[in-house]
């Protein structure tokens, strides 16, 4: 009688008889914007899980934005059930991300198309998008925020050719000139801020236009890279201004600012003061002070804990309500959780077509090493939020391949879900920002 194989260990298992390149799903679930791990930075997150949000935050926050005069939307969680308070893990974060990109790539045509406008009206109002979030360990203030949002326009690449929302915007202005001239694209931006008439921050940093209009877009980087953390906190609403006439001058009527993680700033760890203090700079910065009050809308996620803890200060800043009700039906989108298993399907196959190993006849779409029953029973044992079921797709995953199986059977996935401990749920700790306290916006 010959002796059994040797098992392979679960890596070496699941690269030479899965075809894949790495365990296809995220450890956490939580999106870490602009980081490299396509599982872990939203980038493969299927925007079509949400297609009727994503739709609806196109009607709602880029039309609103551009034709009603919309200056701050709410994009909701509410939980999958009465008195859930953790509202989180429904993939607002990627949807901001998918909505940016989807402005970006062809400054809002696309989206003005998609909702119905002819192509002259979406030609009327060019528009484009930034990202931007608190964090609790040192984005805790809107400057910070800001600042962040201005390193996404020069750092995150959003073009089928690899450009950054700066360069797409350096070729506008070049195509409005004539001219590549550093000294004629600076007179442009100088004109936009000559224009102004109303309240300003003071004078732009003209050090950042300079930059943005240099031909080599590292200038711009390395000037933002070597701003000090007490600057980015205390002057991080002019870093933005400035950026505002660039775009501007390029031609840009209108900036969406997708601002995630408000919780974080809503945080009870944050003094009292300190947010209430931030909450009016919202007001201040954002509606009162030009070029944001004329070419500025803010898309902030919200959800029922963020709400309490900061709902008394956005009230007494005076800023639009937030409430999910009838009359701000106009500025609200909430995030469901997934429906039913083929929402789930939908959203596990992204992360598997990606994971396949170059060479591999695998098809696309193959739920392979999952049964469709399997993916029914993992839906079933979760609680219906995205993160939930990747997060628990991730470790049905890794449990199968070190047991060399050859599929993942309902029996399995009701035994390992079984098994697992009640830290690989849904309260993992999120993890750690960036060392420099911005948002790391490279993509390799």
């Amino acid at each position: 009688m010959s002796p059994s194989p040797t098992p392979l260990a679960g890596p070496v298992w699941l690269k030479k008889r899965w075809h894949l390149r790495n365990n296809p799903f995220p450890s956490t679930g939580i999106a870490r914007l602009g980081g490299t791990d396509l599982r872990e930075n939203g980038l493969l997150y299927e925007p079509d899980v949400n297609a009727a949000q994503l739709r609806e935050a196109i009607d709602k926050f880029v039309l609103g934005a551009a034709f009603s005069g919309l200056k701050f939307g709410y994009l909701w969680s509410t939980g999958t059930a009465p008195g859930d308070s953790d509202a989180r893990g429904f993939g607002k974060s990627v949807l901001m991300q998918h909505l940016t990109g989807i402005l970006n790539k062809d400054f809002g045509k696309e989206a003005f198309l998609s909702a119905g406008l002819d192509e002259e009206d979406a030609a009327e109002l060019p528009m484009c998008g930034l990202l931007t979030s608190f964090d609790t360990a040192q984005i805790r203030s809107l400057g910070a925020a800001l600042f962040t949002a201005v390193e996404y326009a020069t750092d995150f690449r959003v073009s089928d050719d690899d450009l950054t929302l700066a360069q797409l915007l350096r070729r506008q202005l070049i195509d409005r000139t004539g001219s590549d001239d550093p000294s004629t694209l600076l007179k442009l931006v100088a004109d936009e801020h000559r224009a102004l008439r109303g309240r300003t921050l003071g004078p732009p940093d003209d050090k950042l236009i300079v930059a943005l209009c240099d031909e080599d877009p590292q200038v711009a980087v390395d000037y933002l890279d070597k701003v000090k953390p007490a600057s980015r906190t205390r002057n991080g609403s002019v870093y933005l201004a400035t950026f505002l006439l660039f775009a501007a001058a390029a031609g840009m009527k209108r900036v969406l600012l997708c601002c995630d993680q408000l919780e974080d700033l809503a945080s009870t760890t944050t003094a009292r003061a300190k947010r209430d203090l931030e909450t009016e700079r919202f007001r201040d910065v954002i509606v009162e002070t030009l070029p944001m009050a004329d070419m500025l809308s803010v898309v902030v996620t919200m959800h029922p804990r963020a709400a309490l803890t900061i709902g008394t200060a956005w009230e007494l800043a005076d800023l639009p309500p937030f409430e999910t009700t009838e009359a701000n039906k106009h500025r609200t989108v909430i995030l469901p959780g997934l429906r039913d298993v083929a929402e789930a399907t939908k959203l596990l196959t992204r992360y598997l077509d990606a994971a396949v190993k170059t060479g591999s006849t695998r098809l696309q779409g193959d739920l392979y090493p999952f049964t469709e029953a399997a993916v029914a029973a993992l839906f079933g044992r979760s609680n219906r939020k995205p993160r939930d079921v990747l997060r628990k797709a991730h470790s049905v995953m890794d449990a199968a391949a070190g047991e060399n199986l050859e599929v993942i059977e309902v029996a399995d996935v009701s035994r390992f879900l079984d098994a697992l401990t009640p830290s690989t749920g849904d309260e993992a700790t999120p993890g750690f920002p960036a060392p420099s306290g911005t948002l790391d916006w490279s993509r390799g």
